[in-house]
């Protein structure tokens, strides 16, 4: 596979990358471990650094740290490391990539005077009121990193052609937070799973306080960058979004989106949803396989182990409750065979019967 860095660094950008590589297993079984073989400087980086920071993840490794002192957020070798690059004088330009442990489980926050500032602001009979607080500590810790890297862009003085992109991978976790109004949550294929944020900030090329409704996915990064850097990129599923930073209502043909999990993911919190954060419709997939896909305003689910379909017309309900699949039987199943028609060309993995025993 031809990742980011490789196609980054064959139009002259020096690379790096820092933080959560997870594109091979756990190297000798050490959580997270990159491979010699298969790690980012195999891929295109010229730079990069195995580091959980200051994340729950490293204290595995060694002795937890003492709380920070009042007022003050931890150190965070990683960001020091990705700060640091960006303050070198680059003869050329540069990408980097930052893959942050934040906001990811295990939730434990060293900034104990940031947790109790949360004590005012989330409400007394909140569900889970104790682990709401340290989540919200924990994405603020987060949020004093991102701006760590903006402060140390701006001071270089890259702050007009400099592109910063910030998203996630997947929605929140139902242990810690509702992703209301969106239906579901991380591990699952409704909105709550997939719809995430996605900020870019290029003060030479996007206007500020732009929002834009256009549909775009993770496999639409590589294209744009490619494009951006006056590169190419292989052929791929994505597509680049570099005119919606120019014009959020640039006219775009339309394209299916898919999402695929063949697989069940042994996750307790699903039980535990309605005593947790009150909502128990986590509970409908529970990461059975399943797979998605939207066009235009409408969504289908098809779960593998009964065929079941459910179809939704996001424009109209965001929160995915009112399946159609019934009323509109002609868009389910076309949406369906397209659905098949994709994953076949692609020889996607499929989710099979397990035999039976007798």
């Amino acid at each position: 596979e031809t990742t980011l860095g490789e196609v980054l660094a064959g139009t002259g950008y020096a690379t790096g990358f820092f933080g959560k590589w997870h594109l091979n297993q756990h190297f000798e079984r050490k959580y997270l471990a990159w491979h010699p073989e298969f790690g980012p400087r195999q891929q295109g980086f010229d730079v990069a650094g195995e580091d959980f920071g200051d994340h729950p993840y490293a204290w595995v490794r060694k002795r937890r740290p003492a709380d920070a002192p009042e007022g003050e957020f931890p150190a965070d070798t990683m960001f020091e490391q990705a700060n640091e690059f960006i303050r070198r004088r680059h003869e050329r330009p540069f990408f980097l990539m930052v893959s942050t442990f934040y906001v990811h489980t295990p939730v434990k926050n060293r900034c104990r005077w940031l947790v109790n500032e949360y004590e005012t602001l989330v409400p007394a009979n909140a569900r889970s009121r104790p682990r709401r607080l340290e989540y919200a500590a924990f994405v603020e810790t987060l949020d004093h990193h991102i701006g760590s890297l903006l402060q140390t862009i701006d001071q270089a003085g890259l702050r007009d052609n400099t592109l910063v992109v910030f998203m996630s991978d997947n929605g929140g976790h139902p242990e810690y937070c509702s992703n209301a109004p969106l239906r579901g949550s991380k591990w699952n294929l409704y909105e709550g799973g997939i719809r995430v944020p996605l900020i870019a900030r290029w003060p030479a090329k996007i206007k500020a306080g732009m929002v834009c409704d256009a549909p775009v996915i993770g496999y639409d990064l590589l294209p744009t960058f490619a494009e951006l850097a006056g590169g190419s990129a292989p052929q791929l599923d994505g597509r680049s979004m570099a005119d919606l930073f120019a014009d959020p209502q640039a006219r775009r043909e339309p394209r299916p989106l898919l999402w695929h999990f063949p697989y069940y993911h042994p996750e307790s919190t699903f039980s535990k949803a309605q005593d947790r954060i009150g909502v128990a419709d986590f509970a409908m997939s529970k990461t059975r396989p399943h797979s998605a896909i939207r066009e235009g305003d409408y969504k289908l689910l098809k779960f593998a182990e009964d065929q079941r379909v459910e179809l939704y017309n996001l424009a109209a309900d965001l929160s995915e409750s009112r399946d159609l699949s019934q009323q509109s039987p002609e868009i389910a199943a076309r949406l369906d065979r397209k659905l098949e028609s994709m994953l076949t060309d692609m020889k996607a993995r499929r989710a099979t019967k397990r035999k039976s025993s007798n």
